[in-house]
């Protein structure tokens, strides 16, 4: 027979799947091809995945995510701060965030005023248009492996594969990128 004076046992959070979810996991080389191949527009999907994982963390507050991935350089030092948090409530150690997210914003905000000047032409122009697209990246990247640590997938490899909808969004810039490049030699 039960025990009436016993308190109701509850299932206890896994803090591991918790953990996995914090944030958008995704693999630094998918990163990279989505980011080149979409000539830097998966930079709004990915604020947007961020900050649609932060929602159910961060209630009361109601925040909207697509809001804050069209003006993410206003919004990349919190991400990064609840990135930092994350990890060191997880035990690991803190991340110095803020050079980071201060190279995104400034790398963004330099490169897109530079993608409105006429460039010099040939070999040089494929160079800076290729700087242009990847120089914010790079920081990026590091705001992502920072997040795949904090997620528990350091790697990044429950989210490495390219899917169907990867390929989709990748088409149209892999095809622009394959014109260029024709117009380039021709």
């Amino acid at each position: 027979m039960d025990n009436l004076y016993q308190p109701p046992k509850a299932e206890l959070l896994d803090t591991q799947s918790h953990a996995r979810s914090a944030f958008f996991v995704t693999s630094l080389k998918k990163f990279y091809l989505l980011y080149f191949t979409t000539f830097s527009l998966y930079s709004f999907y990915w604020f947007y995945k961020q900050w649609d994982n932060q929602r159910s963390a961060m209630l009361p507050k109601k925040i909207w995510p697509a809001a804050r991935s069209i003006f993410q350089i206003f919004f990349t030092h919190s991400l990064c701060r609840l990135i930092s948090e994350h990890k060191q409530s997880l035990g690991r150690p803190a991340w110095s965030y803020s050079g980071t997210a201060w190279a995104y914003v400034l790398l963004t905000i330099v490169t897109n005023r530079l993608s409105r000047i006429d460039g010099p032409g040939g070999g040089l122009e494929w160079l800076m248009l290729f700087a242009i697209i990847m120089a914010p990246a790079v920081p990026l990247a590091l705001i992502q492996q920072q997040a795949n640590q904090a997620s528990g997938d350091d790697d990044g490899q429950s989210n490495a594969s390219i899917s169907g909808l990867n390929l989709l969004c990748m088409a149209p810039g892999a095809l622009l990128w394959l014109f260029l490049m024709g117009a380039f030699f021709v």
